[in-house]
C-alpha cells in the first residue's frame, strides 16, 4: 500500500476513534475524565508499536508471529471479493461448505485456518482470520489500521468493566483504572490484533449488560447471548468459567444466598464437566499446548502434571494449576530477560492482594452489599486459573 494513503487511514481513524471517546456517551458516563481517556487510548497505540518492532525486530518469521497470522491469511479470504462475492460472504459471515473447491481455492493457502495445534476448537484462528477479513473492507489492507481497530475494541472493553465494577471500589477510582487499563500484560497483549484484545472487548461487554442496575430487557438479553457465543469461538475456557458465574450471580440477585447459590451451580456445573465430553476437551487442549511447545522448543516451559480424562486426574493438578498462574514465572538462573516483566507483574499483583485483603475484611458492611460482585471476581478468577494453570 501507497506510504502516504496509509498514514491518511490511519490519522483518519485516529480521528474518528478519539473523536468517540470525546463524545460518545458511553465514555463520558464512564466517570474517567476525558483527558484520562485520552491518554489511555494514545499509550495502547504506543505499546501496539511496540508490539510491532518485536515482531518485526527480533522475532522475524512472519508467518509465527502472532499479531501477523491471522491478518496475513484473511487476505486469501478477502481476494476472495475479487472473483466470488458470494464465496467471501461464506468465508467470512456463514460456516465453509467441506468441498473440494473452498479448500483448493482458499483453505488449503492459509497457514491457520486449520491449525493441527488447534484441533479441537473452532474458533480460536478461524473468527479472528474472519474478523480480519471484515474489517479489510475498511482497511484496504493496512495492518496499522487493524491494529487501530483491535486497540478500540480493547479499550472499549477496558472501560465497560470499568464502568461494571466502579461502584463497589470504594477507595481511590485512580487505584481501578490503574489495575484495569496500565497491567503490563493487559496493556501489551490487547494492543494488537491478538485474540486477547477481542477477549477484552467480549468480557467486558458481558460484565457491563450482566451488572448495570436497570432491569434487564431483550437487548441486553441478544448482546450478552451474542458475546457469550463469540467468546465460546474465541476462547472456550475462558466462556466456561463465565457461564457458571453468571448464572450464579444472575440466581443470587433475586434469592440473595450467595454462599448457598455459588457452591451449589459451581458443584452442578463441575459434575456436568466430569460427565461430559468438556472433560476430554480440557485433556485434549493441554495436549496441544505440550505438541506447541515441542513443536516450536519454546523457552518458557516448565513440567505440569500430564492429564488423564479421570475426574480424579484433574482434580489433583488443580491447586498447582492455581499456584502456576499467581506465581509463574519462578525466579531462577535460568530466567530469561522476557519473563522478568512477567515475574515483576506477579509480584506486583500478589503484594496489591496483601493490602486489600486486611481493608475488605474491616469493611463488613461494605463486603455484605457488594458480596454478589466480589464472589462474581473472586470465583471466575479462581475457576479460570484453574483451566489455564492446568492445561497451559
Amino acid at each position: 500500500m501507497n506510504v502516504l494513503l496509509e498514514a491518511f487511514l490511519v490519522s483518519f481513524y485516529t480521528f474518528i476513534f478519539l473523536w468517540l471517546i470525546r463524545k460518545n456517551q458511553f465514555f463520558l458516563r464512564s466517570g474517567i475524565p476525558k483527558q484520562w481517556l485520552y491518554f489511555l487510548f494514545i499509550l495502547k497505540l504506543i505499546v501496539s508499536i511496540a508490539l510491532y518492532l518485536i515482531y518485526t525486530k527480533f522475532y522475524t518469521v512472519r508467518s509465527e508471529a502472532d499479531i501477523f497470522k491471522y491478518f496475513d491469511d484473511s487476505a486469501i479470504v478477502f481476494n476472495a471479493l475479487k472473483t466470488n462475492v458470494i464465496d467471501y460472504i461464506k468465508l467470512v459471515f456463514w460456516k465453509v461448505p467441506d468441498t473440494n473447491y473452498y479448500f483448493e481455492n482458499y483453505l488449503v493457502k492459509m497457514n491457520y485456518w486449520a491449525n493441527p495445534n488447534n484441533s479441537i476448537f473452532y474458533g480460536d484462528s478461524i473468527l479472528m482470520i474472519k474478523i480480519n477479513a471484515f474489517f479489510r473492507l475498511f482497511s484496504l489492507g493496512s495492518f496499522h489500521v487493524h491494529v487501530l481497530f483491535f486497540n478500540f475494541l480493547s479499550f472499549v472493553g477496558l472501560v465497560a468493566i470499568y464502568r461494571s465494577f466502579k461502584a463497589m471500589f470504594y477507595i481511590r477510582k485512580e487505584w481501578l483504572i490503574g489495575a484495569l487499563f496500565l497491567l503490563p500484560s493487559v496493556l501489551f497483549w490487547s494492543s494488537s490484533v491478538l485474540k486477547e484484545s477481542l477477549l477484552l472487548f467480549f468480557l467486558g461487554i458481558i460484565c457491563f449488560n450482566l451488572t448495570k442496575k436497570k432491569q434487564y430487557n431483550f437487548t441486553s438479553f441478544i448482546i450478552i447471548l451474542f458475546s457469550l457465543i463469540m467468546l465460546v469461538l474465541l476462547k472456550f475456557y475462558v466462556a466456561l468459567p463465565l457461564v457458571l458465574v453468571m448464572f450464579s450471580y444472575l440466581i443470587n440477585k433475586f434469592v440473595r444466598k450467595p454462599f448457598v447459590v455459588y457452591p451449589l451451580l459451581i458443584f452442578v456445573g463441575i459434575i456436568i464437566i466430569f460427565n461430559s465430553s468438556l472433560l476430554k476437551v480440557i485433556v485434549l487442549k493441554q495436549q496441544d499446548f505440550i505438541q506447541l511447545v515441542e513443536n516450536t522448543n519454546a523457552g518458557s516451559y516448565f513440567e505440569i502434571p500430564v492429564l488423564q480424562a479421570s475426574f480424579l486426574s484433574v482434580l489433583q493438578a488443580i491447586p498447582q494449576g492455581i499456584l502456576n498462574c499467581f506465581v509463574r514465572p519462578l525466579p531462577n538462573s535460568s530466567l530469561s530477560i522476557m519473563a522478568l516483566p512477567a515475574l515483576l507483574e506477579n509480584l506486583l499483583i500478589l503484594v496489591g492482594i496483601g493490602f486489600a485483603f486486611p481493608q475488605i475484611i474491616k469493611k463488613k458492611t461494605w463486603v455484605k452489599n457488594n458480596i454478589n460482585s466480589l464472589l462474581f471476581l473472586i470465583v471466575f478468577t479462581l475457576l479460570l486459573f484453574s483451566i489455564i494453570g492446568i492445561t497451559t
